[in-house]
């Protein structure tokens, strides 16, 4: 990507919301490098991206769960203004319904109205536009209470799942039977109840599960400018995703390749573009081998956990939101053989490698299919991005790692804890 050099570009600075998610880490250099002074939001004292060598600045904030009204009377108790990228979705929810008055303060924005935003990040509301623009989708209903789950699952074909209708895909619960549905219910409408989800304002969906192997989920990676038109548009296969201690497999990928996938790039695009979106978009599909057709699954307003691939592949989206709040005109000049990358999340924890391991040892993964897929990094390492890696970010490179060994070490604590409680009770 060629930027046109402007005069202001090294005052222009970038605030990154929750600083401490995977995506903020993933897009840091390739904001700094554009001459962006990178300026991390978190709640969080610790977490590898401070230790970039390329962040301007740390700035504690508040927790945004605890209230919209606090969090911006933070921001504007800021001294510089700039771009504010977010990173998860109940920031883009903050962002959208703060926009003017962010505006009005000399912040920088992009992202869909709040209604645009609840039409489409709400997973019932989705599924009826959906079904009106005739992009397939899994039978669902919304449940108000337990009756209505009950009564509505009568009319699908089990099993099914529970899922809340405002939080991340990762979140769900497949039943067999009135039981599990009952017990799942009323699980997930405790966790929706809680203090720090009321501001996702979720409800929970029942739907007809949809068979799948984890190479059949795929997303598209999308960023529409603040005039509403398409900047960026990427399509990625899953290889590998996590799995569930069942060996369900959920939203986060593990491992995966950039492929283009024309059908997924059109049916994205009109649903977006008819809803007059802007900003992000992450959305998620299923292939069907019933239908032979790809399902929609949900539509994210943010930029991916995995966003170092796509910066590593020169769709550095959070350039293009941040050039383009600046009015700063921009190429962007791609290589041809980064279209078709793969991605390992290799150098994480939780990650491809210790989970494959414990996938593997549960019986849900087999090692020859593992053992495959990392062939290509022997092979041909320049094809491949590894998560988190970066030579040119060292300092985050070893943050990452060190993380990693306290999450696992805080793991195996808990773990032990656990073991000894249960023979101290069983003597």
């Amino acid at each position: 990507m060629n930027t046109a050099k402007d005069p202001g570009l090294d005052e222009g600075f970038v605030f990154l919301m929750d600083c401490e998610q995977r995506c903020s880490e993933g897009i840091i250099y390739s904001l700094a490098t554009r001459g962006f002074s990178v300026i991390g939001l978190s709640p969080d004292r610790f977490f590898p991206a401070r230790f970039s060598s390329h962040l301007h600045r740390r700035v504690q904030s508040p927790k945004l769960d605890n209230g919209f009204q606090e969090y911006f009377e933070f921001l504007c108790s800021l001294e510089k203004r700039g771009v504010i990228v977010p990173s998860g979705d109940l920031s883009v929810k903050f962002l959208s319904g703060f926009k003017e008055s962010l505006t009005s303060e000399g912040f920088l924005v992009n992202v869909p109205d709040p209604d645009t935003l609840h039409h489409l990040f709400d997973k019932w509301e989705c599924n009826q536009i959906c079904e009106r623009h005739d992009i397939p989708v899994a039978k669902s209903a919304l449940a108000n209470n337990l009756s209505d789950a009950e009564r509505f699952s009568s009319d699908m074909t089990w099993p099914l799942i529970v899922k809340p209708t405002s939080l991340a895909g990762g979140n769900y619960v497949k039943v067999h039977s009135q039981e599990e549905l009952k017990n799942a219910f009323n699980s997930l409408s405790n966790i929706i109840k809680k203090e720090n989800f009321k501001l996702h304002e979720s409800g929970i969906l029942i739907q007809e599960w949809i068979d799948l192997k984890m190479s059949d989920n795929w997303s598209c990676d999308v960023y529409f400018d603040k005039y509403g038109e398409l900047v960026d548009f990427v399509t990625i296969k899953r290889i590998r995703t996590s799995l569930s201690e069942k060996g369900l497999p959920t939203s986060r990928m593990y491992c995966g390749q950039i492929q283009n996938n024309t059908l997924l790039k059109e049916r994205t695009f009109d649903l977006l573009k008819k809803q007059n979106w802007k900003g992000f978009a992450h959305v998620e599909y299923i292939f069907c081998k019933k239908r032979n057709d790809y399902v929609l699954t949900e539509v994210n307003p943010r930029l991916p956990g995995y966003s170092y691939l796509l910066s590593a592949s020169g769709h550095e989206q959070a350039c293009y939101y941040s050039l383009d709040l600046f009015g700063l005109p921009f190429q962007i000049n791609r290589c041809s053989r980064n279209e078709r990358l793969y991605y390992f999340e290799t150098l994480r924890y939780p990650g491809d490698l210790s989970d494959g391991i414990v996938n593997y040892w549960r019986g849900h993964l087999k090692l020859k299919d593992f053992m495959r897929s990392y062939l290509v990094l022997a092979r041909n390492p320049r094809q491949a991005v590894v998560d988190y890696f970066n030579i040119k970010d060292f300092r985050m490179t070893i943050a990452v790692q060190v993380f990693n060994l306290i999450r696992f070490g805080s793991k195996v604590m808990s773990f032990v804890k656990r073991r000894l409680k249960y023979y101290a009770e069983n003597k």
